[in-house]
């Protein structure tokens, strides 16, 4: 199934709905009669994420959180066609990325660290700057 965004009408545009809790999101769900492509909901730790952004030379992060961030700013950038808004990305980025995923961020070079760095902070501005609704 592809991935889909949710939103809800307001004030003329849609607003994607943002959940504090996966209880608030669930109960959402239900009342609205929606049931997720998996029962396992997950929860995108951004206060962590802009922890981290403020001091990465001081504070670790797991790679799982920051890869669940790049891929959670990329996807709606793509769909709200916003990808402008990101740094362009290039073999410095991919290789940041496998290192990602493999679990080696500590093994990051100065370049991998940046590029990283460039790419959360955008995403994370753009996350902010989306319009979100309080969905009761």
């Amino acid at each position: 199934m592809p991935d889909r965004v949710f939103t809800l009408p307001g004030d003329g545009c849609r607003r994607a709905p943002v959940f504090a809790t996966d209880r608030q999101a669930g109960g959402c769900a239900y009342r609205r009669e929606l049931r997720p492509a998996s029962p396992a909901a997950g929860v995108l730790d951004l206060v962590r994420v802009e922890r981290w952004l403020d001091d990465p030379g001081l504070r670790t992060i797991p790679p799982g959180t920051v890869l669940e961030a790049w891929n959670s700013f990329e996807d709606p950038a793509r769909g709200l066609d916003e990808v402008h808004r990101l740094p362009e990305q290039g073999a410095v980025h991919d290789s940041a990325y496998d290192r990602l995923i493999g679990g080696e961020s500590s093994e990051w070079t100065s370049g991998e660290r940046r590029a990283v760095l460039e790419l959360i902070t955008a995403g994370a501005e753009l996350w902010n700057s989306c319009p979100v609704a309080n969905p009761r």
